[in-house]
This record gives C-alpha cells, sequence and structure tokens, in this order.
C-alpha cells in the first residue's frame, strides 16, 4: 500500500526547508518502487540508475508545479517516470519496450542446476510477456514491479479500475496458457 502523507494535501510547495523534507519523503518511499519499475523497463542495471536519478531530478525541480487537486502523489510521480523511459527509448531509437528484470531470482545460494533452470523460466517468460501488447506488459509491470493497485494503475494509464483489472486479468491469462503450451512448470 502506498503510504500518503499529510504534506501531500498542500497546494503549492515553496522551495523552504518543507519542500527539502517533502522531497525527502518521496525518495525514502518512492525510490525502490520507481527504481524496479524503471529496471523491469529498461532491462540494464546502468541505465536504471541514470534513468532513476533523471526521475528524482525531475520531481525535485518540479515539486513546486505539483497540485494535489490535480493527481495524487503516487500518479504524478509515476508519470514523471513513465515519460522519462519513454524519453530514454526515443533518445536511444529502439522501437519496442524490451522486457526485463532482475535477471537472478533464484535464492541467495543457488547450484548451477537452479541458476540453469531459472534462466530458463525467466527466458520462457520474457519470450511470453513479448507476445502481449505494451499496455499489457505496462500495466503488469506497475503490478507487479511496483506494487501499485488497480485504482492507482488506471489513474496513472488513463483507463477505468475496471478495464485495467480485466486487462490484468486476461494479460495474466494468456501468459499462462503460454507457458503451459511450451510445457513450462512454474
Amino acid at each position: 500500500m502506498i503510504r500518503l502523507t499529510q504534506m501531500e494535501d498542500r497546494v503549492c510547495l515553496k522551495p523552504d526547508d518543507d519542500t527539502n523534507r517533502f522531497f525527502d519523503e518521496i525518495y525514502r518511499d518512492y525510490f525502490s518502487r520507481i527504481y524496479h519499475y524503471v529496471l523491469y523497463r529498461v532491462n540494464n542495471y546502468h541505465d536504471a540508475d541514470d534513468l532513476s536519478s533523471e526521475i528524482f531530478v525531475k520531481l525535485f525541480a518540479g515539486l513546486h508545479r505539483y497540485h494535489a487537486q490535480q493527481a495524487p502523489l503516487p500518479v504524478w510521480i509515476f508519470t514523471i517516470a513513465r515519460n522519462t523511459v519513454i524519453d530514454y527509448y526515443r533518445r536511444n531509437s529502439r522501437s519496442a519496450t524490451p522486457l526485463a528484470a532482475i535477471p537472478d531470482i533464484s535464492d541467495s545460494r543457488p547450484g548451477p542446476d537452479d541458476r540453469a533452470a531459472s534462466r530458463e523460466l525467466w527466458q520462457h517468460l520474457q519470450e511470453a510477456l513479448a507476445s502481449l501488447s505494451s499496455r499489457e506488459r505496462e500495466i503488469i509491470a506497475l503490478k507487479f514491479w511496483s506494487g501499485f493497485s488497480n485504482r492507482e494503475i488506471a489513474g496513472m494509464i488513463g483507463i477505468s479500475e475496471s478495464h485495467t483489472g480485466v486487462t490484468l486479468f486476461r494479460a495474466m491469462r494468456r501468459l499462462r496458457l503460454i507457458l503451459e503450451s511450451r510445457g513450462v512448470e512454474y
């Protein structure tokens, strides 16, 4: 669940100590979620580090423009993150969003067989995700990599909450069917 603060209720923030405290709170509460979302979208730790930094620079520079009546804080933050990732792909002239995530999903002491099985499972999952639409991949990223609720995702993407739930349900069902048709055990 996203922790909302009393500071969100302010209509306009000024560059003083309260703004610095507000930004500190944003950074503490959202850095991990932003970083994992970006890492999922770009599949490169170095680029994810750079883009996460760029996002927080934009957040700090834009704090004076944030108005709680226009959008909830998480929607504003992830809109900036999403647009930054889109700009990254435009700068790098990539036509499709690559699918990625944390490459090593096994426990801390995996054996060679475990690592190979994890990589193989992850490869199958990436291939299955590639068959989904970009909107379905975006919803999955926001739901499972960033932990947002369907209502929050709907606000970020601009669709209804029920449409978000239906899209997520159908996308997960398609993923399951694709993996099962390939004989993948998960």
